[in-house]
Formats: C-alpha cells, sequence, structure tokens
C-alpha cells in the first residue's frame, strides 16, 4: 500500500503540532509565532485539495482530523493571539461567547440527529477559518503602527469576524438538522435538497 495516501493526514497533524508550538512561542506575537501562524494556515490550504488528488486519500478519519485541526487553529488564535492584538475587551469576550456557541451548537445539533458531533467544511465555515486566519496577519501590518493604544481597523475587522462566524455556526446547524445522512463535506445549505434526493434514490 502506497504511503502517498497517507501524506494529507500527515500536512493535518502537522497544523495541529503547530497549534500547540503557538501557545509556547514567545513573544505571542512575534516573527517566530507569525512564521509558525503562516505555516499552520498554509498546511489548511494544501491538505484537503491533496487528498482529492491522491488516489484513495480521501479518508473518514482525515475529514475528522482536517475538522478538529481547523478547530484547534481557530482555538489559538482567539485564546492565544487574540488576546494580545489591542481589541476591545468587550469584544474579545464576544468572539469568545461565539466560539463556545459554534461548538456547541455542532455538538449538540450533530448528536440530536446523527448521534455524532458534526464540524461540516461549508464554505462558510472555510471562510471562516480564512477570516481568523487574517486577523494576526491584519494586525502585524497595522497594529504595530498604532502603539499600544486600541487598533480601529482590527477591531472593525473582529466585528465583521463575529457576525460571520456567527452566520457560518446557524447555517451549520440547520445543516446538521436538515440532512438525513450525516455528510461533512457538504458545501452549504443549498445541497441539503440534492443530497437528501440522493439518499432517498439509494
Amino acid at each position: 500500500m502506497s504511503v502517498v495516501r497517507y501524506v494529507p493526514n500527515t500536512i493535518t497533524l502537522l497544523r495541529v503540532a503547530l497549534c500547540i508550538a503557538l501557545i509556547f512561542i514567545k513573544p505571542v506575537l512575534g516573527i517566530a509565532s507569525f512564521i509558525v501562524f503562516c505555516i499552520a494556515g498554509l498546511t489548511d490550504m494544501i491538505d484537503g485539495p491533496l487528498a482529492r488528488k491522491i488516489p484513495n486519500g480521501k479518508t473518514a478519519i482525515g475529514g475528522d482530523l482536517d475538522a478538529f485541526a481547523d478547530m484547534l487553529l481557530i482555538v489559538v488564535g482567539v485564546f492565544v493571539l487574540m488576546p494580545h492584538m489591542n481589541v476591545w475587551s468587550g469584544l474579545w469576550i464576544a468572539v469568545i461567547a461565539i466560539l463556545v456557541f459554534k461548538i456547541v451548537s455542532a455538538s449538540l445539533t450533530g448528536l440530536i440527529k446523527h448521534k455524532k458531533i458534526l464540524f461540516t467544511h461549508t464554505l462558510a465555515n472555510k471562510l471562516a477559518a480564512l477570516f481568523l486566519f487574517a486577523a494576526p496577519i491584519l494586525f502585524f501590518i497595522v497594529g504595530e503602527k498604532v502603539g499600544d493604544g486600541e487598533n480601529l481597523i482590527v477591531n472593525i475587522y473582529i466585528i465583521f469576524l463575529f457576525c460571520w462566524v456567527f452566520l457560518a455556526t446557524v447555517e451549520e446547524a440547520l445543516i446538521n438538522l436538515l440532512i438525513k445522512v450525516p455528510n461533512v463535506n457538504v458545501k452549504g445549505i443549498w445541497e441539503i435538497k440534492k443530497l437528501n434526493d440522493k439518499n432517498n434514490d439509494s
């Protein structure tokens, strides 16, 4: 059996390791953490396409592992990096609340309908991860230019991120509740009818 099929999962595991490393790198928003964070984000962009290209590269455990790694990157971004980004304290609490809401929502709706926790790879969720990934990069670009004070540009961006994650979470909950057969790779709520009809015919 070719070891090439395990490359995508290995890249995903690398993202997990890099996320853990970010917890311990000092300074939190230094050049080293910036490089590690960018590499972690890069692995998120390449493991999925590789899995689809390599024969037998897509596996059930790979999909679950990718969802876990994505969530870990989000958690590190919110709890490790964001507190050092001059974000309004109330806004940071709101971001934590929406993150908890997302985890609880995906867990409860998945368990209620399908007896398993479901974090879907919807387009909205992927964009949410991309927008979150861009937040520390935005701070590196503009944050230091205003010293230690609050940065209006970064805070406005975080408000946008909060709204997007909320909408993505609501869509994910509806998908979990409406889809007949669990599918973490559903792209959006517009695919529900087609997938349900396909399962009815099979």
